[in-house]
């Protein structure tokens, strides 16, 4: 029954990786924000099943704090106030340095969706691969699935995306986003 159980869980995985590719199909930010929400709240699940509590903390957080970004346009404030709470989470919760990288992966992402699409891009690669070792260190292997897959993508536009390279920015998104 245990086998069956984890199965479950990477199955939520899955399920809350295909609607954030859902999500790109929406008409509107609000509409891909409101995906994005749905599926972050069955990462919280998955992590919870997990038993990965740090991982599900920066999902939750991450609810919160995309939830903000739908509601205004005060990224920076938003981000420079998410400081403290990672800092002090860091502090109260800390058992080894794997459980503070879905921490310092959550500060990155959070920092580049206030900067031009190259950074964020660039951001995204960089935050997705410390998801995958988080993944892999808490037996989360549709997470480490999906977040490779996410990264690779985000490596591709920044070597093939001509636009970018040049440097024009592009509209801002949150590009791949998962939690």
């Amino acid at each position: 029954m245990e086998n069956i159980n984890f199965w479950l869980i990477q199955l939520l995985g899955i399920i809350a990786w295909l609607l954030i590719v859902l999500s790109y199909y929406r008409e509107n930010t609000n509409k891909i924000l409101v995906f994005q929400i749905i599926s972050t709240i069955l990462w919280c699940l998955h992590y919870y099943f997990l038993g990965a509590y740090s991982g599900l903390f920066i999902c939750v957080f991450e609810v919160i704090r995309d939830s903000l970004y739908y509601k205004t346009d005060k990224d920076d404030y938003i981000f420079l106030g998410s400081i403290p709470i990672y800092l002090l989470y860091g502090i109260i919760t800390y058992s080894g340095i794997i459980e503070l990288l879905p921490i310092f992966s959550s500060t990155i992402d959070g920092y580049t969706l206030t900067k031009k699409k190259k950074i964020v891009v660039f951001g995204a690669v960089v935050s997705y691969t410390i998801w995958v070792i988080y993944d892999i260190a808490v037996k989360s292997y549709s997470g480490a699935l999906t977040d490779g897959i996410v990264c690779l993508s985000n490596i591709s536009i920044l070597l093939f995306n001509k636009d970018l390279l040049k440097g024009k920015d592009i509209k801002k998104t949150n590009i791949g986003k998962r939690k």
